[in-house]
């Protein structure tokens, strides 16, 4: 009897589908990334912290607070004001030299855009500025936004291999799906032909930066558009998320595909690999972190982030248990934030950004 029980009870955990938090944890979650976006990047703040060990990550911290707040903003609109404000000061931050010199070396803070730099940060300031517009049609961001738009629009017409550069020489392509969906917002607002860019690239991607053994989006490609690098967990999940806000039939099809390729189906979990077919453990890179038996943090958060952002919630519940299990919450009375359990490995602010937006998806 006690077999049967526990047979059904595994079967019923299953099946259960993923439930958004409720508003109570969430406005928790946002009051620690607000504040963290009011002290900014100064010597003791959190984004000092993570920026000293990873420049992206202080971008991508304040980036992915940005689109989770103009996102929760779109389904509560009483939220607005609110959003509005706090994006307009993470817009401010990422124009700072702090988080820009990485890609701009020689920008100050009255220096004019580069916007013949790297696609990594522009995409992502000019999804924030899209975002911004988004909740304040009126922003003074708004002449910078059409300036960057256009510039990325014409860069992309004339790439040969259809990406733009993360780094000299180095075309990612999650970086890209990050700037073309930020075309795409601008043409949502604006009514500008920048979304062509958007369905030109997928057009492209369906014929040229393919991952042959697996059909799913390679991580980088190299001048020519050929494929450079294979296709990883950490890269094609990141992309599927953003490709989900410009064609969500290609990003659905390439989930399909990651999940058939990257995943150990475990009935309750679902795990998701680096490396299609690698079951190795190792410390990893800079993209995956530690792997154990192949498996990565960022594969399993971007597929969490995916499966809620598609609307598959039974994978979504399988995903948000293997997240629970990995996460230890440090919390007071007014904040809630995260660690990792078991490993000593500083990630705030950028898990909590990473998953608010995960939690918090756009509205269609």
């Amino acid at each position: 009897m006690l077999v049967f029980l526990l047979l059904v009870g595994f079967v019923l955990l299953s099946w259960q589908n993923y439930q958004p938090p409720a508003d109570a944890e969430l406005n928790k979650r946002v009051r620690y990334l607000e504040r963290v976006i009011e002290e900014g990047a100064g010597a003791g703040t959190d984004l000092a912290s993570i920026n000293s060990q990873n420049p992206e990550w202080a971008l991508f911290s304040l980036s992915f607070t940005a689109y989770a707040l103009a996102s929760r903003a779109e389904q509560q609109p009483a939220l607005r004001p609110e959003a509005a404000r706090y994006v307009a000061l993470a817009v401010a931050q990422v124009l700072q030299p702090a988080i820009r010199s990485t890609f701009e070396p020689l920008a100050t803070a009255a220096s004019p855009i580069d916007t013949t730099g790297s696609v990594l940060y522009l995409g992502h300031l000019n999804l924030m500025l899209g975002c911004l517009r988004q909740l304040d049609p009126k922003t003074p961001y708004a002449g910078l936004h059409d300036t960057l738009s256009g510039a990325l629009y014409r860069r992309y017409a004339q790439a040969a291999s259809g990406c733009l550069e993360s780094y000299v020489g180095r075309r990612w392509v999650p970086d890209n799906t990050v700037a073309l969906a930020s075309l795409a917002l601008h043409s949502q607002l604006t009514g500008s032909p920048y979304r062509m860019a958007a369905e030109r690239w997928v057009a492209r991607a369906r014929q040229h930066y393919l991952d042959p053994k697996t059909g799913v989006l390679a991580s980088q490609v190299d001048a020519q558009g050929r494929p450079q690098e294979e296709a990883r967990g950490s890269m094609v999940g990141w992309s599927i998320w953003f490709l989900a806000r410009f064609d969500p039939e290609f990003a659905r099809q390439q989930y399909q595909l990651y999940q058939q390729h990257f995943s150990t189906n475990l009935g309750v979990l679902r795990l998701y690999r680096e490396r299609a077919g690698a079951y190795t453990t190792s410390t990893g890179d800079i993209d995956s972190g530690p792997l154990l038996l192949g498996y990565s943090m960022p594969a399993n958060a971007f597929a969490f982030a995916d499966a809620v952002a598609l609307h598959d919630q039974r994978n979504a519940q399988r995903l948000h248990r293997l997240i629970a299990l990995g996460r230890r919450s440090v919390e007071s009375p007014t904040e809630l934030r995260y660690g990792v359990r078991f490993l000593d490995l500083p990630v705030s602010p950028l898990a909590e950004a990473l998953l608010l937006y995960a939690e918090c998806p756009v509205v269609r």
